[in-house]
């Protein structure tokens, strides 16, 4: 999920449109419970609601086919993963793990090497990839500095939307970033960011629900069930950039990168809590 820096005239339109925007536009509404696993007009087509007691291993695998490294956490298979009260917990810990990793070195080869990390961590990748529809996950993420608990889609070509992503640097609001390969020319940025704040308790005092739809014409998402504005020049921006490939699904709780690394302030354990997962198609 990296982030590039903004063309200086883009930065000013984006922030003066949300600035506009939050003066002007409704509120999403306090949470309500779970939403009903039936969608008028839509096919459920992947659903995990995470009962247990394991893992469904046809549906998900729990590191990227890439890898699990990342630059200071590993994403371990399956230890830091756990079930209860029909919810998943993806947990990061402050304790030292060797991982396995790989990479390519000048040439070209394949390197496969170890490393040993200072945090451990969990994450979940669909074995299914999709393309368009409406995508769901109800989920507590905690606040702490060097935390980034997130629910996204990546494919070819380095296609990517962040239906959500919690930092402490956003002070309490969602982020929801659409990415593309190459930079815009028109704003020399290859993403566009957007920011929304919970109404009721904060993301990791009570469970919200965050959804994406995505058509060939639109992505949208959803905030406890109420559509998340979006100004005119955003809608312009998600019109030139629209994703056209399969995408999986994935969620992570990464430690470090976005955000900064924790620091003294950081709670450990610090628990990812998601109620469900799921996605549909028109139908």
């Amino acid at each position: 999920m990296s982030k590039h820096t903004l063309f200086p005239f883009a930065s000013c339109i984006a922030a003066l449109l949300f600035l506009l925007c939050i003066s002007g536009c409704s509120k999403p509404p306090a949470p309500g419970p779970p939403n009903p696993v039936k969608k008028p007009g839509w096919k459920l087509v992947f659903d995990d609601e995470f009962d247990g007691p394991a893992l469904n291993s046809s549906l998900w695998m729990t590191g990227f086919p890439w890898g699990r490294c990342s630059d200071i956490a590993f994403n371990t298979d399956g230890a830091n993963l756990s079930f209860a009260d029909g919810a998943v917990r993806l947990t990061a810990r402050h304790a030292p793990v060797t991982g396995f990793c790989f990479d390519w070195d000048a040439n070209g080869a394949f390197t496969p090497y170890y490393k040993d990390f200072d945090y451990s961590t969990a994450m979940l990748y669909s074995a299914q990839p999709f393309k368009y529809g409406w995508f769901e996950c109800r989920f507590r993420a905690p606040k702490d500095q060097g935390f980034n608990a997130a629910f996204w889609l990546y494919g070819e070509k380095a296609e990517e939307v962040d239906v959500f992503e919690i930092v402490a640097e956003d002070n309490g609001a969602a982020q929801m970033t659409l990415h593309w390969k190459d930079k815009d020319p028109l704003v020399n940025t290859s993403q566009w960011i957007g920011h929304v704040m919970p109404s009721g308790p904060s993301f990791d005092a009570g469970f919200h629900t965050f959804a994406l739809e995505w058509t060939p014409e639109k992505v949208v998402w959803y905030l406890d069930n109420w559509e998340v504005p979006q100004p005119l020049f955003t809608r312009f921006m998600h019109g030139r950039h629209i994703p056209d490939v399969v995408m999986n699904v994935i969620l992570t709780l990464g430690v470090g990168g976005m955000g900064g690394n924790p620091d003294a302030t950081t709670v450990f354990p610090a628990d990812f809590i998601v109620d469900y997962v799921r996605v549909y198609e028109r139908g």
